[in-house]
């Protein structure tokens, strides 16, 4: 009987820990976030084709001596400079900017590139998922903790980092 009552205190104190952790993970959500960090596979994609293109426009321009062929080249280097210039630009402004404030009662806050959204939030703890609706769009995201950083994954490919903002 002695053994069984331990076991079961063991038990109980195990459960309650974790219980505990879950709710733990809601009130780490509760307060203002900026992007830290984003990993989405499209853009990384394009980036290496981009400089890929660049290093062979480079390369040829190096290698030619027909003015016009340079010319063209030299073009093609510039728009392609252009567009990851541009791409990586808003990628900045966007984590730069971005705040996303999840208040205690529920409501969401976020502050984008493209104006303000308001709208509500919940956090399933037996799943670990994040749901917001956002203009009555609804929206879901896997949610883990590494150390001071939030991570919203987004699909199995992207991702975004949020560290809590102090501003």
């Amino acid at each position: 009987m002695n053994y069984t009552l331990k076991s079961f205190t063991v038990l109980a104190l195990i459960a309650i820990s974790f219980a505990s952790c879950q709710s733990h993970v809601k009130d780490q959500i509760i307060g203002k976030w900026r992007i830290a960090k984003v990993e989405f596979y499209q853009f990384k994609q394009q980036q290496q084709f981009d400089q890929k293109q660049i290093a062979m426009m480079q390369d040829s321009i190096s290698k030619n001596t027909d003015t016009a062929k340079i010319a063209r080249f030299q073009k093609i280097l510039k728009n392609t400079q252009m567009r990851a210039d541009q791409m990586q630009a808003q990628q900045d402004t966007m984590i730069k900017k971005s705040r996303w404030d999840f208040k205690s009662n529920g409501d969401f806050e976020a502050t984008e590139i493209g104006g303000p959204n308001k709208g509500i939030w919940s956090y399933d703890e037996e799943k670990g998922i994040l749901f917001t609706v956002i203009n009555h769009n609804a929206y879901s995201q896997n949610v883990k903790f590494n150390k001071d950083t939030m991570i919203l994954q987004l699909d199995s490919l992207n991702y975004m980092g949020f560290v809590k903002a102090s501003d």
